[in-house]
């Protein structure tokens, strides 16, 4: 008993929060003025490595902390860049864009994900940039859009809904960058020219002199930094010289604490003094690259201020997911459920949103589709409604609406001045999904010999888990949990208040198995939910929720943790090379590279990325990088 009382311990924190959408809802009030709309999001920037810290990002903090709001729960849905996009376009969890991945590498079959697969599946067709484009919108982007959309593939193709388009390609050259230009030409800039420095500069100029002034705005900017290998602007590369990143209770931990995770886990062994140095040496790098982001930042709300557009636009601070440095003994990446992975910052400012306020409502990437929309809808004298899921906008005289239902919903009652009332529970939402489907990521040849080892990768990484976060039910009340369940039939839990850094499993120190019940039922919920099931848990939902028999038969339950785990595993399938679905005529070596047979790893990525310290990259390792990409991550 003592264990499960941990879990009941109360969270006590300011809170801002609201009731959900209401047909008919306006942002402002009776503001009708077009609001415009900037996205910008960085890549691989968790929070729990400090890496938005004042100390680090001093403009950020001053510009959207200060002067905007935080949400401090803000969970990506998948913990991986591919499929994380592709919920932000479309507004879905990648249990229905079916984009698992970022390419044909991953998971060893085409059909896993990555831009291709987003492209000929037909979901480009329609996304947010399309939906605002036809509400009167004039859309942008520049930055990285997905994996797999380079130099040889994306060269000349402009995705549907922009109006002005500069698409990274070979993301990971830093210095001297080339672009998709509008789809017409391939962009090369010189040597000397910095990524983020020229999405800087692109977007003021975009905001500056190349839009519509008659029209509202959609930009998107999406810089590369920080992720690998994070080559910062040279005038950084000073910085940050004794850093190292933060070593919690996960770090490399004893085998008591790696034999309570999953299998897959329970063997890896201790760090290398080399890995942990190359770690400490790519999270300095990561700060390094972080300083032009935040320079970018400045530079674009300065320009809002000279073009007088600050009042009428909402301005968006993310990243598409979080980034993990030897917790439970794995190599720095992400596609993990833990709080490194998937927690990541979300700030927003502009108009009627409370300057220095916070919010701690549960807010996904699956909202940020739903909320676009309701901005556009409550700023154009228009409708945000729902029919039969579907996220429906009329705009002047004409109905505009999803094909689709979208897995979101908007956080505009969040983040207006009427909104500081104080709620018992999350109501906005206190169940957050969080689904990986493939293999770990950037392994090395250091663990070939593991079992569940494939190029690279460690199987099976397939889960689907839940954060729950004050739920309004007896159970779910105070609760702060992450739960976890994994293909193999294997379960987490974790009290967050007391174990932040999840190195505690409950379930190994003898869990009552009704609240392990409660929680697998709301989990295979959530699991396939599509539309508004995705976050209406409540009504005919509550009956799963409170009662511990089975409904079908109406007689009481016999439970077991076998029981629960057999159930486990027959809903959830093991996303492995051998077993991965190739669909009708596919053939495993059709559209594979040759380069995933039989592979050599090269000596410097034996441990993945050589994360340098103060020196770029040499361009002989950057081309084998560059090329394969989706190998490595």
């Amino acid at each position: 008993m003592k264990t499960f009382f941990l879990l009941w311990v109360a969270v006590t924190a300011r809170r801002v929060t609201s009731n959900n959408i209401e047909d008919g809802y306006k942002i402002d009030g009776g503001d009708t003025t077009p609001k415009n709309i900037i996205l910008f999001m960085t890549d691989d920037q968790d929070v729990t490595s400090n890496s938005i810290h004042p100390s680090i990002m001093p403009k950020l903090n001053r510009l959207f902390r200060e002067g905007g709001m935080e949400f401090l729960n803000y969970y990506v849905s998948t913990g991986l860049c591919c499929p994380s996009r592709a919920t932000i376009l479309r507004g879905q969890f990648c249990h229905n864009t079916k984009i698992y991945d970022n390419g044909d590498f991953n998971n060893s079959t085409y059909q896993s994900g990555g831009w291709s697969k987003f492209l000929e599946t037909g979901l480009e067709e329609e996304t947010i940039a399309t939906l605002l484009q036809s509400a009167g919108y004039e859309t942008a982007m520049i930055g990285k859009y997905m994996n797999g959309y380079d130099g040889k593939a994306g060269r000349h193709h402009k995705p549907p809904g922009w109006d002005h388009w500069m698409g990274l390609l070979n993301c990971f050259k830093f210095y001297g960058p080339h672009f998709c230009d509008d789809g017409n030409r391939v962009l090369k800039t010189n040597s000397t020219v910095y990524q983020t420095d020229f999405i800087r500069d692109w977007a003021v100029d975009f905001l500056t002199n190349r839009r519509d002034p008659s029209k509202p705005f959609f930009l998107m900017v999406t810089p590369f930094a920080p992720h690998s290998p994070a080559t910062p602007a040279k005038r950084h590369e000073h910085l940050f010289p004794d850093t190292k990143f933060p070593r919690y209770d996960s770090f490399n931990p004893s085998d008591a604490v790696q034999q309570q995770h999953p299998s897959w886990m329970k063997h890896m062994p201790p760090l290398t003094k080399k890995q942990i140095d190359d770690m400490d040496n790519f999270y300095r790098n990561r700060l390094r690259s972080l300083q032009a982001v935040d320079e970018a930042l400045e530079s674009i709300t300065e320009t809002l201020d000279m073009l007088g557009l600050t009042d009428d636009t909402f301005f968006i601070y993310t990243s598409d997911n979080g980034q993990h440095f030897g917790d439970f003994r794995i190599p720095a990446g992400k596609r993990q459920a833990y709080e490194t992975d998937v927690l990541v910052p979300f700030f927003i400012r502009g108009p009627g949103v409370q300057k220095g306020s916070q919010s701690l409502q549960v807010v996904q990437s699956v909202d940020l589709g739903p909320t676009f929309l309701d901005i556009a809808a409550s700023f154009q004298q228009t409708l945000s409604v729902a029919q039969s899921n579907l996220v429906t906008l009329e705009y002047d005289g004409e109905v505009l609406q999803s094909s689709f239902p979208m897995d979101g919903k908007s956080i505009g009652p969040l983040i207006t001045d009427s909104t500081s009332d104080i709620s018992t529970f999350n109501d906005f939402r206190w169940a957050a999904l969080l689904e990986m489907y493939s293999g770990s990521s950037n392994m090395g040849s250091r663990y070939k010999d593991m079992k569940g080892y494939h190029q690279n990768h460690l199987y099976p990484n397939t889960y689907q888990a839940v954060r729950v976060i004050d739920g309004p039910s007896d159970w779910a009340s105070e609760a702060n949990l992450l739960y976890v369940e994994w293909c193999t039939g294997e379960q987490e839990l974790y009290n967050m208040t007391v174990d932040p850094h999840q190195v505690h499993n409950l379930v190994t120190h003898g869990i009552e198995l009704p609240l392990l019940l409660k929680l697998s039922r709301l989990l295979a919920t959530l699991g396939d939910c599509a539309g508004a099931e995705c976050y209406e848990i409540g009504g005919e939902h509550r009956i799963w929720l409170v009662d511990d028999y089975d409904e079908i038969s109406r007689k009481s339950r016999t439970l077991t943790l076998e029981s629960i785990q057999d159930t486990i595993r027959n809903r959830i399938s093991c996303h492995n090379p051998p077993n991965m679905a190739m669909g009708p005529g596919i053939n495993i070596n059709q559209r594979r590279k040759a380069f995933a047979y039989g592979l050599f790893v090269p000596a410097p990525f034996t441990h993945g990325f050589p994360f340098s310290d103060g020196d770029n990259v040499g361009d002989d390792l950057l081309k084998i990088w560059d090329e394969y990409e989706h190998y490595f991550h």
